[in-house]
Protein backbone atom coordinates (compact mmCIF):
# COMPACT_ATOMS: atom_id res chain seq x y z
CA UNK A 1 0.00 0.00 0.00
CA UNK A 2 1.59 3.34 -1.01
CA UNK A 3 2.43 5.80 1.72
CA UNK A 4 0.38 8.99 1.42
CA UNK A 5 2.28 12.18 0.76
CA UNK A 6 2.83 14.36 3.81
CA UNK A 7 1.43 17.86 3.82
CA UNK A 8 3.34 19.93 6.38
CA UNK A 9 0.83 22.76 6.17
CA UNK A 10 -1.67 20.77 8.23
CA UNK A 11 0.46 20.89 11.36
CA UNK A 12 1.96 24.30 10.74
CA UNK A 13 1.27 27.22 13.02
CA UNK A 14 -0.04 30.52 11.70
CA UNK A 15 3.41 32.10 11.76
CA UNK A 16 4.89 29.13 9.87
CA UNK A 17 2.09 29.27 7.30
CA UNK A 18 2.58 33.01 6.77
CA UNK A 19 6.35 32.51 6.47
CA UNK A 20 5.80 29.82 3.83
CA UNK A 21 3.46 32.10 1.91
CA UNK A 22 5.99 34.93 2.21
CA UNK A 23 8.79 32.80 0.77
CA UNK A 24 6.55 31.69 -2.07
CA UNK A 25 5.72 35.30 -2.92
CA UNK A 26 9.43 36.18 -2.83
CA UNK A 27 10.26 33.14 -4.97
CA UNK A 28 7.70 33.92 -7.65
CA UNK A 29 8.60 37.60 -7.76
CA UNK A 30 12.30 36.69 -7.92
CA UNK A 31 11.64 34.26 -10.79
CA UNK A 32 9.83 36.97 -12.74
CA UNK A 33 12.63 39.47 -12.07
CA UNK A 34 15.33 36.99 -13.13
CA UNK A 35 13.48 36.25 -16.37
CA UNK A 36 13.06 39.97 -17.07
CA UNK A 37 16.74 40.63 -16.29
CA UNK A 38 17.84 37.73 -18.50
CA UNK A 39 15.74 38.96 -21.42
CA UNK A 40 16.98 42.52 -20.90
CA UNK A 41 20.62 41.37 -20.65
CA UNK A 42 20.44 39.24 -23.79
CA UNK A 43 18.75 42.12 -25.62
CA UNK A 44 21.41 44.64 -24.52
CA UNK A 45 24.25 42.25 -25.43
CA UNK A 46 22.75 41.46 -28.83
CA UNK A 47 22.16 45.16 -29.55
CA UNK A 48 25.72 46.06 -28.52
CA UNK A 49 27.24 43.23 -30.60
CA UNK A 50 25.14 44.20 -33.61
CA UNK A 51 26.09 47.86 -33.16
CA UNK A 52 29.81 47.04 -33.01
CA UNK A 53 29.59 44.82 -36.08
CA UNK A 54 27.62 47.38 -38.09
CA UNK A 55 30.15 50.08 -37.24
CA UNK A 56 33.07 47.86 -38.27
CA UNK A 57 31.31 46.88 -41.50
CA UNK A 58 30.66 50.51 -42.39
CA UNK A 59 34.28 51.43 -41.74
CA UNK A 60 35.54 48.55 -43.87
CA UNK A 61 33.17 49.37 -46.73
CA UNK A 62 34.24 53.02 -46.72
CA UNK A 63 37.94 52.07 -46.72
CA UNK A 64 37.43 49.56 -49.54
CA UNK A 65 35.56 52.11 -51.63
CA UNK A 66 38.48 54.52 -51.23
CA UNK A 67 41.02 51.87 -52.29
CA UNK A 68 39.13 49.96 -54.98
CA UNK A 69 39.51 52.67 -57.60
CA UNK A 70 43.35 52.48 -57.64
CA UNK A 71 44.56 51.22 -61.06
CA UNK A 72 46.19 47.82 -60.82
CA UNK A 73 48.29 46.17 -58.20
CA UNK A 74 51.43 48.04 -59.25
CA UNK A 75 50.16 51.06 -57.36
CA UNK A 76 49.23 49.10 -54.24
CA UNK A 77 52.58 49.72 -52.55
CA UNK A 78 51.99 53.47 -52.51
CA UNK A 79 48.23 53.61 -52.18
CA UNK A 80 47.81 50.89 -49.59
CA UNK A 81 50.79 51.96 -47.53
CA UNK A 82 52.98 50.02 -45.14
CA UNK A 83 51.42 50.98 -41.85
CA UNK A 84 51.92 47.58 -40.24
CA UNK A 85 49.07 45.43 -38.94
CA UNK A 86 49.72 45.36 -35.20
CA UNK A 87 46.12 44.42 -34.50
CA UNK A 88 44.68 47.33 -36.47
CA UNK A 89 43.63 47.46 -40.16
CA UNK A 90 45.06 45.64 -43.15
CA UNK A 91 44.63 45.35 -46.92
CA UNK A 92 45.33 42.53 -49.33
CA UNK A 93 44.95 42.06 -53.09
CA UNK A 94 44.50 38.52 -54.42
CA UNK A 95 44.74 37.34 -57.96
CA UNK A 96 42.22 35.12 -59.71
CA UNK A 97 44.03 31.96 -58.56
CA UNK A 98 44.48 33.14 -55.00
CA UNK A 99 48.02 34.44 -55.46
CA UNK A 100 48.93 37.42 -53.31
CA UNK A 101 49.40 40.51 -55.47
CA UNK A 102 49.71 43.04 -52.65
CA UNK A 103 50.39 42.50 -48.96
CA UNK A 104 51.67 45.80 -47.56
CA UNK A 105 51.35 44.65 -43.92
CA UNK A 106 53.21 41.36 -44.57
CA UNK A 107 50.42 39.30 -43.06
CA UNK A 108 50.48 35.56 -42.61
CA UNK A 109 47.81 35.34 -45.28
CA UNK A 110 47.14 31.61 -45.38
CA UNK A 111 43.65 32.04 -43.90
CA UNK A 112 42.96 35.06 -46.07
CA UNK A 113 43.92 33.31 -49.32
CA UNK A 114 41.08 30.90 -48.70
CA UNK A 115 38.70 33.83 -49.21
CA UNK A 116 39.68 34.07 -52.92
CA UNK A 117 36.95 31.64 -53.88
CA UNK A 118 34.22 33.29 -51.85
CA UNK A 119 31.61 35.74 -52.98
CA UNK A 120 32.17 39.42 -52.26
CA UNK A 121 30.86 40.44 -48.84
CA UNK A 122 31.77 40.35 -45.16
CA UNK A 123 33.59 37.42 -43.55
CA UNK A 124 35.04 36.49 -40.17
CA UNK A 125 38.67 35.28 -40.10
CA UNK A 126 41.67 34.88 -37.83
CA UNK A 127 44.72 37.02 -38.63
CA UNK A 128 47.92 36.72 -36.60
CA UNK A 129 45.96 34.77 -34.00
CA UNK A 130 43.45 37.60 -33.56
CA UNK A 131 39.78 37.65 -34.60
CA UNK A 132 39.24 39.90 -37.60
CA UNK A 133 36.45 41.12 -39.80
CA UNK A 134 37.17 41.11 -43.57
CA UNK A 135 35.36 42.83 -46.42
CA UNK A 136 35.90 41.25 -49.88
CA UNK A 137 35.13 43.08 -53.14
CA UNK A 138 36.37 43.19 -56.72
CA UNK A 139 38.77 45.83 -57.88
CA UNK A 140 37.06 48.47 -59.98
CA UNK A 141 40.18 49.10 -62.12
CA UNK A 142 42.77 46.76 -63.53
CA UNK A 143 41.92 43.07 -63.70
CA UNK A 144 38.28 42.58 -62.50
CA UNK A 145 39.23 39.11 -61.37
CA UNK A 146 41.41 40.62 -58.67
CA UNK A 147 39.90 40.74 -55.17
CA UNK A 148 40.47 43.46 -52.64
CA UNK A 149 40.40 42.34 -49.02
CA UNK A 150 40.11 45.05 -46.40
CA UNK A 151 39.95 44.00 -42.78
CA UNK A 152 40.58 44.95 -39.21
CA UNK A 153 40.96 43.33 -35.84
CA UNK A 154 37.83 43.06 -33.71
CA UNK A 155 39.71 42.16 -30.54
CA UNK A 156 38.83 45.53 -28.99
CA UNK A 157 35.12 44.96 -29.69
CA UNK A 158 35.36 41.45 -28.26
CA UNK A 159 36.95 42.80 -25.08
CA UNK A 160 34.29 45.50 -24.86
CA UNK A 161 31.57 42.86 -25.15
CA UNK A 162 33.32 40.77 -22.49
CA UNK A 163 33.34 43.78 -20.16
CA UNK A 164 29.67 44.34 -20.98
CA UNK A 165 28.87 40.73 -20.00
CA UNK A 166 30.71 41.17 -16.69
CA UNK A 167 28.84 44.42 -16.03
CA UNK A 168 25.49 42.83 -16.89
CA UNK A 169 26.17 39.83 -14.64
CA UNK A 170 27.32 42.06 -11.77
CA UNK A 171 24.35 44.39 -12.09
CA UNK A 172 22.02 41.41 -12.47
CA UNK A 173 23.43 39.81 -9.30
CA UNK A 174 23.00 43.10 -7.45
CA UNK A 175 19.46 43.42 -8.76
CA UNK A 176 18.68 39.88 -7.59
CA UNK A 177 19.99 40.63 -4.09
CA UNK A 178 17.94 43.82 -3.96
CA UNK A 179 14.93 41.94 -5.34
CA UNK A 180 15.19 39.35 -2.58
CA UNK A 181 15.43 42.02 0.11
CA UNK A 182 12.72 44.18 -1.45
CA UNK A 183 10.51 41.18 -2.17
CA UNK A 184 10.83 39.97 1.42
CA UNK A 185 9.91 43.42 2.71
CA UNK A 186 6.99 43.93 0.31
CA UNK A 187 5.71 40.39 0.85
CA UNK A 188 5.72 41.06 4.58
CA UNK A 189 3.75 44.26 4.06
CA UNK A 190 1.33 42.48 1.73
CA UNK A 191 0.77 39.72 4.30
CA UNK A 192 -0.17 42.16 7.08
CA UNK A 193 -3.87 42.30 6.09
CA UNK A 194 -3.85 38.53 5.56
CA UNK A 195 -2.41 38.00 9.03
CA UNK A 196 -4.99 40.37 10.48
CA UNK A 197 -7.72 38.48 8.62
CA UNK A 198 -6.42 35.18 10.04
CA UNK A 199 -6.41 36.63 13.55
CA UNK A 200 -9.88 38.12 13.11
CA UNK A 201 -11.19 34.82 11.79
CA UNK A 202 -9.63 32.92 14.68
CA UNK A 203 -11.02 35.38 17.22
CA UNK A 204 -14.39 35.34 15.46
CA UNK A 205 -14.63 31.56 15.60
CA UNK A 206 -13.52 31.52 19.22
CA UNK A 207 -16.01 34.21 20.24
CA UNK A 208 -18.85 32.62 18.28
CA UNK A 209 -18.09 29.28 19.91
CA UNK A 210 -18.10 30.97 23.32
CA UNK A 211 -21.43 32.66 22.63
CA UNK A 212 -22.98 29.39 21.46
CA UNK A 213 -21.60 27.37 24.35
CA UNK A 214 -23.87 28.97 26.96
CA UNK A 215 -27.22 28.41 25.21
CA UNK A 216 -26.18 24.94 24.14
CA UNK A 217 -25.24 24.08 27.72
CA UNK A 218 -28.60 25.34 28.97
CA UNK A 219 -30.46 23.43 26.25
CA UNK A 220 -28.59 20.21 27.01
CA UNK A 221 -29.19 20.56 30.75
CA UNK A 222 -32.89 21.26 30.21
CA UNK A 223 -33.16 18.31 27.83
CA UNK A 224 -31.52 16.00 30.36
CA UNK A 225 -33.90 17.20 33.08
CA UNK A 226 -36.88 16.67 30.82
CA UNK A 227 -35.61 13.18 30.05
CA UNK A 228 -35.38 12.40 33.75
CA UNK A 229 -38.92 13.68 34.33
CA UNK A 230 -40.38 12.24 31.18
CA UNK A 231 -43.28 10.64 33.07
CA UNK A 232 -44.37 13.97 34.57
CA UNK A 233 -46.91 16.31 32.95
CA UNK A 234 -45.52 19.14 30.83
CA UNK A 235 -47.15 21.68 33.14
CA UNK A 236 -44.76 20.68 35.91
CA UNK A 237 -41.77 21.32 33.57
CA UNK A 238 -43.03 24.60 32.14
CA UNK A 239 -39.99 26.46 33.45
CA UNK A 240 -37.63 24.12 31.62
CA UNK A 241 -39.59 24.60 28.39
CA UNK A 242 -39.43 28.37 28.80
CA UNK A 243 -35.66 28.13 29.25
CA UNK A 244 -35.40 26.03 26.10
CA UNK A 245 -37.45 28.51 24.08
CA UNK A 246 -35.43 31.46 25.38
CA UNK A 247 -32.08 29.86 24.54
CA UNK A 248 -33.28 28.74 21.10
CA UNK A 249 -34.45 32.31 20.42
CA UNK A 250 -31.05 33.59 21.58
CA UNK A 251 -29.28 31.21 19.18
CA UNK A 252 -31.59 32.27 16.37
CA UNK A 253 -30.74 35.93 16.96
CA UNK A 254 -27.03 35.12 17.05
CA UNK A 255 -27.28 33.09 13.84
CA UNK A 256 -29.20 35.90 12.13
CA UNK A 257 -26.63 38.46 13.26
CA UNK A 258 -23.77 36.31 11.98
CA UNK A 259 -25.57 35.81 8.67
CA UNK A 260 -26.05 39.58 8.30
CA UNK A 261 -22.36 40.20 8.92
CA UNK A 262 -21.33 37.42 6.54
CA UNK A 263 -23.53 38.87 3.78
CA UNK A 264 -22.12 42.31 4.46
CA UNK A 265 -18.54 41.04 4.20
CA UNK A 266 -19.39 39.33 0.91
CA UNK A 267 -21.18 42.46 -0.33
CA UNK A 268 -24.33 40.39 -0.76
CA UNK A 269 -26.52 42.30 1.68
CA UNK A 270 -29.77 42.85 -0.19
CA UNK A 271 -31.40 46.27 0.27
CA UNK A 272 -34.97 47.13 -0.75
CA UNK A 273 -34.25 50.81 -1.30
CA UNK A 274 -36.79 53.58 -1.48
CA UNK A 275 -37.15 57.27 -0.67
CA UNK A 276 -37.38 57.61 3.10
CA UNK A 277 -38.00 60.79 5.12
CA UNK A 278 -35.42 60.34 7.85
CA UNK A 279 -37.21 62.64 10.33
CA UNK A 280 -40.51 60.73 10.06
CA UNK A 281 -38.64 57.44 10.04
CA UNK A 282 -36.71 58.29 13.24
CA UNK A 283 -39.88 59.40 14.99
CA UNK A 284 -41.50 56.04 14.22
CA UNK A 285 -38.46 54.15 15.52
CA UNK A 286 -38.58 56.19 18.74
CA UNK A 287 -42.27 55.36 19.14
CA UNK A 288 -41.47 51.64 18.95
CA UNK A 289 -38.66 51.92 21.52
CA UNK A 290 -40.60 54.09 23.97
CA UNK A 291 -42.03 51.12 25.87
CA UNK A 292 -38.52 49.78 26.50
CA UNK A 293 -37.42 53.25 27.66
CA UNK A 294 -40.31 53.47 30.12
CA UNK A 295 -39.51 49.99 31.40
CA UNK A 296 -35.95 51.12 32.14
CA UNK A 297 -37.04 54.46 33.57
CA UNK A 298 -35.19 56.45 30.91
CA UNK A 299 -36.60 59.50 29.12
CA UNK A 300 -36.51 59.11 25.32
CA UNK A 301 -37.14 62.01 22.98
CA UNK A 302 -36.79 62.90 19.29
CA UNK A 303 -35.95 66.34 17.90
CA UNK A 304 -35.80 67.37 14.26
CA UNK A 305 -34.19 70.54 12.93
CA UNK A 306 -34.89 71.99 9.52
CA UNK A 307 -36.75 70.68 6.48
CA UNK A 308 -37.47 67.10 5.47
CA UNK A 309 -34.48 64.75 5.12
CA UNK A 310 -35.12 62.36 2.25
CA UNK A 311 -32.61 59.52 1.80
CA UNK A 312 -32.44 56.49 -0.48
CA UNK A 313 -32.57 53.61 1.99
CA UNK A 314 -34.05 50.26 2.94
CA UNK A 315 -36.49 51.17 5.78
CA UNK A 316 -36.20 47.80 7.52
CA UNK A 317 -32.39 47.70 7.48
CA UNK A 318 -32.08 51.34 8.47
CA UNK A 319 -34.56 50.80 11.33
CA UNK A 320 -32.47 47.82 12.46
CA UNK A 321 -29.35 50.00 12.62
CA UNK A 322 -31.11 52.87 14.40
CA UNK A 323 -32.78 50.58 16.95
CA UNK A 324 -29.40 49.00 17.74
CA UNK A 325 -28.11 52.45 18.68
CA UNK A 326 -31.22 53.38 20.66
CA UNK A 327 -31.25 50.04 22.49
CA UNK A 328 -27.54 50.38 23.24
CA UNK A 329 -28.10 53.86 24.64
CA UNK A 330 -31.04 52.73 26.80
CA UNK A 331 -29.14 49.74 28.20
CA UNK A 332 -26.22 51.90 29.31
CA UNK A 333 -28.20 54.79 30.71
CA UNK A 334 -29.15 54.54 34.39
CA UNK A 335 -32.79 55.00 35.51
CA UNK A 336 -33.73 58.63 35.49
CA UNK A 337 -31.33 59.29 32.65
CA UNK A 338 -32.05 60.79 29.25
CA UNK A 339 -31.60 59.58 25.63
CA UNK A 340 -32.17 61.95 22.73
CA UNK A 341 -32.39 61.29 19.01
CA UNK A 342 -31.80 64.33 16.77
CA UNK A 343 -32.13 64.49 13.00
CA UNK A 344 -30.79 67.37 10.95
CA UNK A 345 -28.97 68.32 7.77
CA UNK A 346 -25.21 68.94 7.95
CA UNK A 347 -22.98 69.81 4.98
CA UNK A 348 -25.23 68.09 2.50
CA UNK A 349 -25.70 64.93 4.60
CA UNK A 350 -28.65 63.64 6.56
CA UNK A 351 -27.47 63.15 10.16
CA UNK A 352 -29.00 61.16 13.01
CA UNK A 353 -27.44 61.55 16.47
CA UNK A 354 -28.30 59.26 19.37
CA UNK A 355 -26.98 60.66 22.63
CA UNK A 356 -27.20 59.25 26.13
CA UNK A 357 -25.94 60.46 29.52
CA UNK A 358 -24.77 57.05 30.68
CA UNK A 359 -21.39 55.89 31.99
CA UNK A 360 -19.61 56.41 28.65
CA UNK A 361 -16.80 54.37 27.14
CA UNK A 362 -13.20 54.33 28.33
CA UNK A 363 -10.62 55.74 25.85
CA UNK A 364 -8.89 52.34 25.66
CA UNK A 365 -12.17 50.67 24.63
CA UNK A 366 -13.39 53.32 22.18
CA UNK A 367 -11.30 52.16 19.15
CA UNK A 368 -12.73 48.64 19.52
CA UNK A 369 -16.44 49.32 20.01
CA UNK A 370 -17.22 48.28 16.42
CA UNK A 371 -15.21 45.05 16.67
CA UNK A 372 -17.29 41.91 16.57
CA UNK A 373 -17.95 40.26 19.93
CA UNK A 374 -16.19 43.12 21.71
CA UNK A 375 -17.77 44.17 24.98
CA UNK A 376 -16.17 46.87 27.09
CA UNK A 377 -16.46 46.92 30.84
CA UNK A 378 -18.32 44.77 33.34
CA UNK A 379 -21.49 46.79 33.01
CA UNK A 380 -21.71 46.13 29.31
CA UNK A 381 -20.87 42.46 29.67
CA UNK A 382 -23.49 42.07 32.35
CA UNK A 383 -26.17 42.99 29.87
CA UNK A 384 -25.59 39.65 28.17
CA UNK A 385 -25.27 40.88 24.60
CA UNK A 386 -23.08 39.09 22.08
CA UNK A 387 -21.20 42.24 21.15
CA UNK A 388 -22.41 42.25 17.54
CA UNK A 389 -24.90 45.13 17.63
CA UNK A 390 -22.59 48.01 16.76
CA UNK A 391 -20.74 45.92 14.15
CA UNK A 392 -24.05 45.12 12.46
CA UNK A 393 -25.23 48.75 12.67
CA UNK A 394 -22.05 50.01 11.01
CA UNK A 395 -22.28 47.33 8.29
CA UNK A 396 -25.89 48.32 7.53
CA UNK A 397 -25.08 52.04 7.45
CA UNK A 398 -22.10 51.49 5.16
CA UNK A 399 -24.25 49.35 2.88
CA UNK A 400 -26.33 52.52 2.38
CA UNK A 401 -23.24 54.53 1.46
CA UNK A 402 -23.11 56.23 4.85
CA UNK A 403 -20.91 56.15 7.93
CA UNK A 404 -21.44 55.44 11.63
CA UNK A 405 -19.16 56.96 14.28
CA UNK A 406 -19.10 56.96 18.07
CA UNK A 407 -17.89 59.63 20.50
CA UNK A 408 -17.70 59.00 24.21
CA UNK A 409 -15.85 59.75 27.42
CA UNK A 410 -16.13 58.17 30.88
CA UNK A 411 -18.95 59.82 32.82
CA UNK A 412 -19.88 62.10 29.90
CA UNK A 413 -22.21 59.79 27.98
CA UNK A 414 -21.98 58.53 24.44
CA UNK A 415 -23.01 60.00 21.07
CA UNK A 416 -23.55 57.78 18.04
CA UNK A 417 -23.80 59.56 14.68
CA UNK A 418 -25.20 58.22 11.42
CA UNK A 419 -24.40 60.15 8.23
CA UNK A 420 -26.26 59.34 5.04
CA UNK A 421 -26.20 61.04 1.63
CA UNK A 422 -29.37 62.98 0.94
CA UNK A 423 -31.34 61.65 -2.02
CA UNK A 424 -31.70 64.46 -4.58
CA UNK A 425 -35.27 65.32 -5.60
CA UNK A 426 -36.53 63.70 -8.80
CA UNK A 427 -38.22 65.34 -11.75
Amino acid sequence: MPTPRRRPEHGASLSELLAAIRWRLVGWSLLVIVIVLAIAGVTVYAAAAAGFRDQVDRDLAARADAIAGVGGHEAEEDELGREGYLGASFQLVLGPRGEILANPQNLAAADLRALSGTAPGYHDATVDREPARVYVRRMMSGDPAQLLLVGRSVEAEREALARLVVALLASGAGAVVLAIAGGWFLAGRALVPIALAFHRQRDFVADASHELRTPLTVIRAAAELLDRHGDEPLAQNRELLDDLRAEVARMERLAEDLLTLARSDARELALARGRVDLAVFAADAIRRARALAEERGVALEHQHEGAALVVDADPDRLAQALLVLVDNALRHTPPGGHVSVRTRRERGDAVVRVRDDGEGVAPADLPHVFDRFYRAGKARTAEGGAGLGLAIARALVRAHGGELSLESAPGAGTTATIRLPIDPPTG
